[in-house]
């Protein structure tokens, strides 16, 4: 793997534990603190807005990945900014604190997994 790759592959590693571990250990606390982030419409279509950034820059890396550059770490920053921008989407749709708080649970789950993922597809190979 080249240098930026193995940087980067760290990065994605970090880039997944961190939101695993607030959104497992603190899920209540995070969604207030989310919801109170999004109470108002304009932060709430703001929070969207970025979602879809994410999702649709993320789509962005499968043509790089399939015509120009077979690199794993392309796969899994996909994989991390589709989820990312999933749950933003999710989280202005229902920004209620019981909801968040369903969302984090479920989606922490899935950051832990890409955290595994990542190590084991990308570091530990």
């Amino acid at each position: 793997m080249d240098k930026f790759g193995r940087y980067y592959s760290w990065f994605l590693l970090v880039a997944t534990v961190l939101p695993a571990l607030v959104r497992l250990a603190r899920p209540r606390q995070f969604a207030r603190v989310t919801s109170e982030r999004i109470t108002a419409d304009s932060r709430r279509a703001r929070h969207r807005l970025w979602g879809w950034v994410s999702l649709l820059g993320s789509a962005a890396l499968l043509p790089v990945y399939l015509y120009y550059s077979h690199r794993r770490w392309l796969l899994v920053a996909f994989l991390v900014g589709v989820l990312t921008g999933v749950e933003m989407i999710r989280n202005s749709a229902s920004p209620g604190a019981d909801s968040l708080t369903r969302q984090n649970r479920l989606f922490g789950a899935a950051y832990a997994v890409c955290a595994l993922l990542t190590y084991f597809f990308l570091i530990r190979r």
